[in-house]
């Protein structure tokens, strides 16, 4: 599985897993419902030891009225992995935890700063791997 590389604020970087394979094997899971299928995402998401889940966002970010949008890397969309993620989670898209909003185009977090932002975003996107976990062992 190739590794990603994203800069998150200055010389910090996160490794994130490839989420091209994610919506791929989205995209076939919604097609099949295939338990195997959705075994496989599920712990590439939670089990996998090489790269923590992290969605690829680009560098830059807008910022205005109390809201930090950020797009994925090379303006991607993941519509299926979205899907995905919404059907595991028991929400609706945009998956909204705490005060971000996770949607297949773009990430919006009500912050007034791109620091606070990303620190934000980290502990949203590990809540979302913490209710995918608990599917897994329930």
């Amino acid at each position: 599985m190739s590794k990603r590389t994203i800069l998150i604020s200055g010389n910090t970087s996160i490794y994130t897993m490839d989420l091209d394979l994610l919506e791929k094997l989205s995209k076939n899971w919604k097609k099949s419902k295939d338990s195997q299928i959705e075994k496989k995402i599920i712990n590439l998401i939670c089990k996998n030891n090489n790269n923590r889940f992290a969605f690829p966002i680009a560098e830059n970010c807008l910022i205005s009225n109390g809201r930090v949008g950020f797009t994925y890397k090379d303006n991607k969309t993941y519509p299926n992995l979205f899907e995905f993620l919404a059907y595991i989670t028991n929400r609706e898209i945009p998956i909204e935890i705490k005060n971000c909003h996770f949607g297949p185009g773009e990430i919006v977090v009500l912050r007034d700063n791109k620091g606070d932002a990303i620190g934000d975003l980290i502990l949203s996107t590990n809540e979302i791997v913490n209710e995918i976990k608990t599917k897994l062992n329930n």
